[in-house]
């Protein structure tokens, strides 16, 4: 046996055997909702003999609920593990490498004979329906109160009788027949759902021998004899043990599950994770920007990338750029004192006449090929550049460092949620792009090339889902929707 293999093979060996005394000792308790064939309060069910598997040595104490009361309970810390979560769910919590088990698609199904969706914000305006046991509000762009139906056939009767335009359901739970008339829509394509474990040494100890016990049964054939038909669907059999750590550098508040409740309130709904969650063969670590400038450094890691970046030709020649990844409304020119000038404002001829006014630009930072041209032909004294952190930015343009500052129009309501002012006025700009699209950019390396790749071909089958177009919708401002929806369509088509 090579040596290497055989210091990590007795690394492991080390580690079950220091924690099998504690499990022992300690009883764990595992919280998770009731699913047929799956879970059950007696500890029968598939997941439940995973664990006696996995912990052969513990007392374990499985406790049945709603999964919404499990999270509360986690969170208070009276559970130990929780099954079937999406990583999106806890923030304080240590997440095994190998998931548990792969969902199947959500899907909206109508009835040809009464509705048409020809484009997916379409949904916008439809009214749901969905069996009482699921809450799918969160994948959904409308807000209308859903028809809570008790069974499948009821939810097929109330697209018949026009009680509700769309029926939500997971694909694998359809009846015979459903009739001819009856199509669907993706709302969300399937995912995977972790175990997850308490953010403690204990539960450290736990997840490590999760995805130890997980490799173990899979090699011995357990893993396929527990799960039996439904195995396949798993997709535990594809999982690649042996991950390519990448580095992703983003200002997304739902990828670093960052806790500052005034920018979740001003992110809601950018849950694009779950596009990264279902990259296998990778190891995925968020962090936050702190400079754009960064970029350009050099000797940058061959695994390092940059999410949610306007592409441009300085870019294009430095990183290898994925498809588009996000849609955003134009940029505004935000100012705390009104502007003489008619809309639209032409920059350059505002800054001209008037000596006291800067415009505040953020370091390293693209505002689109038209914009950035522009800012190209501006006296470099009327430009004041600041970092990207945005309650930098907030602190130097409320203390008037500049007057002026060019950001997107939901700038204008975490400004607020900040109370450094309540009113702000914003101008369209002379020239600026109507809409942006946001790509991952990675390090020129085979590694940068190969993980973009990987990242388009997921990405592509997102687009045809209505979770797609709701992660980006939700964090619209409501003036702002229509347009939304009018560029959303146009950049990504549903058929």
């Amino acid at each position: 046996m090579h040596i290497k293999a055989f210091m990590q093979r007795t690394f492991f060996l080390t580690i079950i055997l220091f924690c099998l005394p504690l499990f022992a000792q300690q009883q764990i308790t595992i919280g998770a909702d009731y699913w047929i064939d799956y879970t059950a309060e007696d500890g029968s069910g598939i997941y439940f003999k995973l664990f006696k598997k996995i912990y052969p040595d513990a007392k374990i104490k499985f406790k049945i609920q709603p999964l919404s009361k499990s999270i509360t309970d986690f969170n208070a810390h009276k559970l130990d593990i929780i099954v079937g979560v999406y990583k999106y769910e806890l923030s304080q919590a240590f997440f095994p490498q190998w998931y548990l088990d792969t969902e199947y698609p959500v899907l909206a199904f109508y009835d040809t004979k009464h509705v048409q969706i020809n484009h997916l914000s379409d949904l916008v305006t439809l009214k749901p329906a969905w069996p009482d046991w699921y809450k799918f509000t969160k994948f959904l762009p409308n807000q209308q109160k859903p028809l809570i139906v008790k069974s499948l056939s009821a939810g097929f009767n109330a697209l018949k009788h026009q009680q509700a335009d769309i029926f939500i359901e997971y694909a694998y739970k359809l009846p015979t027949k459903i009739g001819d008339s009856i199509t669907s829509v993706e709302i969300l394509p399937a995912q995977h759902v972790y175990v997850a474990f308490q953010h403690n040494q204990f539960g450290r100890k736990l997840a490590q021998i999760f995805d130890l016990k997980m490799l173990e049964l899979r090699q011995k054939g357990e893993l396929a004899q527990l799960y039996g038909d439904e195995y396949l669907h798993s997709d535990l059999d594809n999982y690649v043990s042996k991950r390519q750590k990448i580095t992703i550098y983003t200002n997304s508040v739902s990828l670093l599950n960052s806790n500052n409740v005034e920018q979740k309130k001003v992110n809601a709904g950018q849950k694009l994770r779950f596009i990264f969650n279902l990259l296998n063969g990778y190891q995925i670590e968020f962090k936050s920007f702190n400079n754009i400038a960064q970029m350009y450094q050099q000797g940058l890691a061959d695994n390092v990338c940059f999410s949610d970046l306007i592409k441009n030709e300085k870019r294009v020649n430095k990183f290898y750029i994925s498809k588009p990844l996000s849609l955003f409304i134009g940029q505004k020119l935000y100012s705390e004192i009104p502007l003489v000038m008619k809309e639209p404002i032409n920059i350059q001829h505002l800054l001209k006449s008037n000596n006291q006014l800067r415009l505040g630009t953020v370091s390293g930072r693209s505002y689109g090929t038209k914009l950035d041209n522009i800012l190209a032909q501006v006296n470099s004294e009327k430009l004041i550049q600041s970092p990207v952190d945005i309650k930098t930015l907030f602190k130097q343009f409320n203390q008037q460092r500049f007057n002026l500052l060019i950001e997107y129009p939901l700038f204008q309501q975490s400004y607020a949620l900040q109370g450094l002012s309540e009113k702000l006025y914003s101008y369209d700009i002379a020239g600026a792009d109507e809409y942006i699209l946001g790509r991952m950019m990675c390090t020129k390396s085979s590694v940068g090339k190969k993980f973009i790749e990987d990242f388009d071909q997921l990405l592509v089958s997102f687009y045809h889902s209505v979770y797609f177009f709701n992660a980006q919708y939700q964090r619209v401002l409501p003036e702002n929707k229509a347009k939304f929806i009018q560029y959303f369509n146009k950049n990504f088509p549903y058929h």
